[in-house]
């Protein structure tokens, strides 16, 4: 008796597993549209497309692009990059479907795929923005901020009123030091799209490297820039812990460890938030819990060079020069055009009274960052020491060319004659 039940149950499921998939329906294909804004309703919709192998074939690359858009809109990037992959494997010319893929691949840092995902799309399509606009993200994820102010120019070029393009290549003008440029590109980005928070935020991000590098203007502009963000869209975390390290700059440590703290309450595992309090409680001259804060930041993200040269500059606070350059060596060979490092490690030599070294530095310094006002008067003061007057001489009035108002080079001429 017990043999021949099992064996009709294993028949039964012998006939399910032989069933055809349902065939999708036309409500099928509208919910897989619109996936994107209902992911788990489009999601099943764009799978019922998918299995139903007796469709038309570019149905279905529309369904795994949809469902691949679903994904990475909920994080989920290897998942949508397994989705574009398959349209891809059906539809090898499918332009969309490589651009897709080339941003989930960016987004994951893996800036290389993502480079030759766009590269493949603008070979199908040379006169696609899109494609042109996430290669020239995947550029500046690799520090190639050229090749990133190329590509933004030409989606620019093929569309004037793209918000993002002007975002994006002010992003790359920033990282230059081309302050004023990266100004003008995100002023454009938000007179296009006034509601435009990460375009306010970025605008906020230039300006504070501005005063930070150049000692030119007040911390108020980016305070204000950042406020604004956060008033057009609170969910975006970056923002607060902006701020923050412009309160804290601005010497409002107290509204600074408000904003640092908003992002752990919400994120417990933001690296960013982490760092925004170590700086915070650097202000404090509260050295060892920033430490503390940074070790956490790296050990969320070890790929985060600013939260290494944070530490280093705490450790400098400490005295302990030898760990400092350590980290400042680390921030360094995770962005090799970290200008701020250089600067740092220039410092950490000149502590240890190894001057050539610190040239050197600083020099590094000044070629990533061709406006830094305190490098140069840095090389100027190591020049002084080696004896080398005249470049000494030229660094502090290049500092001048750039800050009329800079005491330290000013002060420094007065003392060498002029």
């Amino acid at each position: 008796m017990t043999a021949r039940g099992s064996g009709r149950l294993l028949l039964c499921a012998g006939l399910l597993l032989a069933m055809p998939a349902l065939a999708a329906t036309p409500a099928d294909r509208g919910a897989c549209a619109a996936g994107v804004d209902k992911p788990d309703v489009g999601r099943a919709a764009c799978s019922r497309i998918i299995d139903d192998a007796s469709g038309p074939v570019a149905e279905r690359v529309a369904a795994f692009k949809s469902r691949g858009r679903g994904a990475f809109k909920g994080r989920d990037y290897d998942r949508a990059i397994a989705d574009y992959s398959e349209a891809i494997q059906l539809s090898p010319t499918d332009a969309p479907a490589f651009a897709y893929r080339c941003e989930a691949y960016a987004s994951k840092e893996h800036h290389d795929a993502a480079v030759a995902d766009c590269t493949e799309a603008i070979r199908i399509d040379p006169n696609y923005g899109f494609a042109y606009n996430n290669r020239g993200v995947a550029y500046y994820g690799l520090h190639e901020y050229d090749a990133a102010l190329a590509d933004h120019a030409e989606a620019i070029r093929l569309n004037p009123r793209d918000a993002w393009a002007y975002a994006r290549r002010g992003m790359a003008w920033t990282e230059k030091g081309e302050f004023d440029r990266a100004v003008a590109d995100l002023t454009e980005a938000v007179t296009i799209d006034p509601a435009y928070a990460f375009g306010f935020g970025q605008r906020g991000q230039a300006l504070f490297r501005k005063r930070l590098l150049t000692k030119k203007g007040e911390w108020e502009p980016a305070i204000a820039d950042y406020s604004e963000a956060i008033r057009l869209d609170p969910d975006l975390l970056w923002l607060y812990s902006s701020r923050g390290v412009a309160y804290s700059n601005n010497r409002q440590y107290d509204l600074a460890i408000v904003d640092c703290g908003e992002v752990i309450r919400r994120e417990p595992r933001n690296s960013a938030g982490y760092n925004c309090r170590g700086v915070a409680l650097e202000g404090f001259k509260d050295y060892r819990h920033a430490i503390s804060d940074y070790d956490q930041s790296i050990s969320i993200n070890p790929a985060n060079s600013v939260a290494y040269w944070n530490r280093g500059n705490a450790h400098m606070a400490l005295r302990k020069i030898d760990q400092a350059i350590a980290d400042y060596d680390q921030a360094i060979a995770i962005n090799p055009k970290d200008f701020n490092a250089f600067n740092s490690r220039g410092k950490a030599f000149v502590a240890k009274g190894d001057s050539n070294r610190a040239i050197i530095d600083f020099t590094q310094a000044i070629e990533f960052s061709p406006s830094y006002v305190e490098a140069y008067n840095n090389r100027g003061l190591s020049y002084e020491v080696i004896g080398r007057r005249l470049d000494a001489i030229a660094d502090f009035r290049k500092v001048q060319s750039i800050d009329p108002a800079d005491r330290t080079s000013k002060q420094q001429l007065r003392l060498l004659g002029f």
